[in-house]
């Protein structure tokens, strides 16, 4: 071993690792094995796994850096370099963790500011108004119950929808239903408002059986797509406020910030999310629904609140 050439390796040997030990699921396993293609192969791939050293690795990043994408793109190929090696070393094709001291060279472009925006609830509102009223549920799904974009997207009628909660068994990645992205279910605390206006919307939808989708594309047999819901009904009604910024990344990234500025529990605002908080918090720890709802109730209030020209706590 060792004799083969870093292509094979990744090729044969790595990408089918990935899948086989679950550590990818399809959508991202994709967006992995583009990076492989086309920034690490190119640069490494005809040399013998044994021959590789941590200069051919930094070579790598100051070739995916020179093309001028953000920092944290080119922090990501270091990741996937400092994977590779370690499935490498584990596999015996290599002998000592080159990538230990691996580092995103400086000369990386630093990202746009804006990817990492949080909305206040000042401009939530503003956007908000903008919006229809799909687009503001599912919005409000992901703000205000912290569910993914992928996951809001893949509720089914059938599933539990009750007064202060949603199951969330699934997920809509890149046109394909998959488990959820911690391949487990959880159940997602919900203000009662907006169980009434999910309720009031899931009344008026063409297809009323258990598997019919809460936010059906115009197929009905499939959901609505979150990038082009975001492209096509969302960024035109924000673009003139100036809020085309916001995506759903931003508003999830909101609802922890927000949360975390009203003194939630962070264990509550990580089960609503389906984020770990360590080992023994995870699972040895649940927040019961009822808290959950009560938090994701209390952030609604304070929205609510703002929407009524009133300033919470006065």
């Amino acid at each position: 071993m060792g004799v083969e050439p870093v292509r094979r390796f990744v090729e044969q040997v790595y990408i089918p690792l990935k899948y086989e030990n679950g550590e990818w699921r399809k959508g991202t396993g994709q967006e992995s094995e583009y990076v492989f293609l086309r920034s690490i192969l190119p640069v490494i791939g005809g040399l013998r796994c044994r021959d590789l050293k941590a200069e051919h690795l930094r070579n790598v990043l100051r070739a995916v850096a020179a093309t001028g994408v953000s920092y944290e793109s080119v922090g990501k190929v270091r990741l996937a370099m400092k994977d590779i090696v370690k499935k490498m070393i584990a596999e015996e094709y290599l002998i000592s963790n080159i990538a230990e001291g691996l580092k995103t060279p400086k000369t990386a472009r630093k990202s746009d500011r804006t990817r990492l925006r949080r909305v206040t609830l000042a401009q939530y509102l503003e956007a908000w108004t903008a919006l229809d009223e799909r687009e503001r549920l599912s919005c409000d799904l992901v703000t205000f119950c912290g569910l993914r974009e992928s996951e809001a997207y893949a509720l089914q009628i059938g599933d539990r929808i009750q007064q202060d909660e949603i199951r969330v068994q699934r997920s809509w990645y890149k046109g394909e239903i998959n488990p959820t992205k911690t391949n487990e279910e959880r159940d997602v605390g919900m203000p009662p408002e907006i169980f009434e206006r999910l309720t009031a919307w899931i009344a008026t939808l063409p297809e009323q059986g258990p598997k019919g989708w809460v936010f059906p594309s115009e197929r009905i047999t499939t959901p609505l797509l979150p990038d082009n819901v975001l492209r096509r009904d969302i960024h035109p009604r924000l673009e003139p406020l100036g809020l085309d910024w916001i995506n759903f990344a931003v508003l999830r990234r909101s609802h922890s910030t927000l949360h975390e500025e009203r003194g939630t529990d962070p264990k509550i605002i990580a089960d609503q999310q389906g984020h770990g908080l360590g080992v023994h918090l995870s699972k040895y720890v649940d927040s019961s629904v009822a808290r959950k709802r009560d938090a994701a109730a209390g952030l609604w209030s304070d929205f609510k609140a703002l929407q009524a020209e009133e300033v919470p706590g006065n």
